[in-house]
């Protein structure tokens, strides 16, 4: 039975990929217990002292995939904190690297999409990086060290979707509950992606270690959308209203502290002639969370 290792279990990625995964031999790894894991699943650990403290854990059972899910994703807290932000983002994956090449584990870093702000819609992974806040810079920071440290890794750049099942909800939590309470939202309309939802990316994981895939890779939804089209659209599939959706633009200007990459599509060329498989579409994309919905529900 494959033996997988999940660092940070009660984040959004995290912690669906521990229950995704509960017919192999799964275990989280996180700073907390969460409502949104199972307990027997999670074991707590100390972060500022992550090497010691996994390797006492692998000395006894050694995982044969080490997935990091750990990030700061906070655009603001990052820009307000480089040095926080570098330590969670970089400096804990390079740590974890050195760990799945102790073991020799096969590695997934869970990268960003954060990386381009052009008048291109989709993006290879050779595609040039901009780098406009401190939340893409150690994202990327952690992809150039990673390969220093270990050879079986797989760092994969994406746009995850999904359901936390916590007290702080994710984006599309927040998007569901709003348009349920018939709340007026703006989404923006030159903000765009290529959403995947985490049961799907935890699926296409588990195919790049039987195939493995290793390098750099987009694994994301094969179309792209802008997040206003991505609400109506969500609307219409969880048959809810679209009157109170309204669109918005997010303005990056010399007043603004903050800068965002705005054009975050993602070519998936690649994964899928490496796989052989499609990537889903935006609307199988939806159909997934749908069905994890009515689960919940």
């Amino acid at each position: 039975m494959i033996k997988i290792a999940i660092i940070g279990g009660t984040g959004l990625l995290g912690s669906n990929l521990v229950r995704l995964f509960l017919q192999y031999d799964v275990k989280a790894f996180s700073r907390r217990l969460g409502d949104n894991i199972y307990d027997k699943k999670n074991n707590i650990i100390d972060f500022n002292n992550i090497e010691t403290e996994l390797s006492n854990y692998f000395n006894k059972w050694i995982p044969d995939i080490i997935i990091n899910t750990v990030a700061l994703v906070n655009l603001e807290k990052c820009e307000e904190d480089y040095s926080r932000a570098y330590h969670i983002n970089c400096e804990i994956a390079i740590k974890i690297a050195k760990i799945a090449q102790k073991y020799n584990s096969y590695f997934i870093h869970i990268s960003t999409d954060h990386y381009y702000n052009d008048n291109y819609k989709i993006h290879n992974e050779k595609f040039p990086i901009t780098l406009l806040n401190n939340y893409a810079k150690t994202k990327y920071k952690a992809e150039k060290e990673i390969s220093k440290y270990n050879k079986k890794y797989l760092i994969v750049r994406t746009n995850i979707i999904g359901f936390r099942v916590e007290r702080v909800k994710s984006f599309f939590e927040w998007l569901l509950c709003s348009l349920k309470n018939k709340e007026k939202i703006n989404l923006y309309t030159n903000f765009i992606t290529s959403p995947i939802s985490v049961n799907q990316l935890g699926e296409v994981l588990l195919k790049c270690y039987h195939k493995n895939l290793m390098g750099t890779y987009n694994i994301s939804s094969k179309e792209v959308i802008d997040k206003y089209s991505f609400g109506i659209k969500t609307a219409k599939r969880f048959e809810y209203s679209i009157d109170n959706i309204n669109k918005s633009i997010i303005e990056n200007n010399s007043s603004n502290k903050l800068q965002r990459a705005l054009s975050l599509g993602l070519d998936v060329s690649k994964i899928e002639k490496d796989l052989e498989v499609n990537m889903p579409t935006i609307d199988e994309t939806l159909d997934s969370l749908y069905k994890e919905y009515k689960k919940y529900e």
